[in-house]
C-alpha cells in the first residue's frame, strides 16, 4: 500500500476550473497532509486528492470541505472513488458519520469479492437442491 490515500471526487459539472478551485481550497486547508489537483475525466470534472496524513485531515473532512467550496459554484459532489486504504481510515468515517463516541466491536469476517463462478457451477451448494 502506498504512503498515501487517493480519493477522487466527481463533480456535477464538466467545468474543470471548478475542480481546480476545489483542489486549491483543499491544498490550503489540508496543509502538508493534502495534495489535490483538478482534472477532466470521462465522468466530467474531478478532484484527485492524495492524503499523506489522513489522521490530520480525515476523509470526511476532505469531503465536507470540498462540498462547502463546491456550493459557491452551485456544484455538488456526485460520487467518489477511494484507492487502497487502512481500515482505521474507514472506521474513522463510520465513527464520524454515525456520531459514535466509541467504535463498536466489529463482528464477522472481512467481506470477500463475489465468486466469479456462475450459479449452479461446481461447488455451489444450491445446485443440487
Amino acid at each position: 500500500m502506498p504512503g498515501f490515500l487517493e480519493y477522487t471526487l466527481y463533480l456535477s459539472t464538466d467545468d474543470v476550473r471548478v475542480a481546480h478551485h476545489l483542489a486549491r481550497v483543499l491544498n490550503q486547508k489540508g496543509g502538508g497532509a493534502v495534495v489535490a489537483r483538478g482534472q477532466e475525466g470521462e465522468r466530467g470534472a474531478a478532484v484527485v486528492v492524495r492524503l499523506f496524513g489522513w489522521q490530520e485531515f480525515p476523509l470526511v473532512r476532505v469531503l465536507e470541505t470540498a462540498r462547502a467550496a463546491a456550493r459557491a459554484f452551485d456544484v455538488r459532489i456526485k460520487g467518489g472513488a477511494l484507492g487502497p486504504a487502512p481500515v482505521e481510515a474507514l472506521l474513522a468515517v463510520v465513527q464520524h458519520a454515525l456520531l459514535l463516541e466509541h467504535l463498536p466491536v466489529i463482528a464477522g469476517a472481512i467481506p470477500r469479492e463475489p465468486s466469479r463462478e456462475a450459479p449452479g457451477a461446481k461447488g455451489d451448494a444450491s445446485a443440487g437442491s
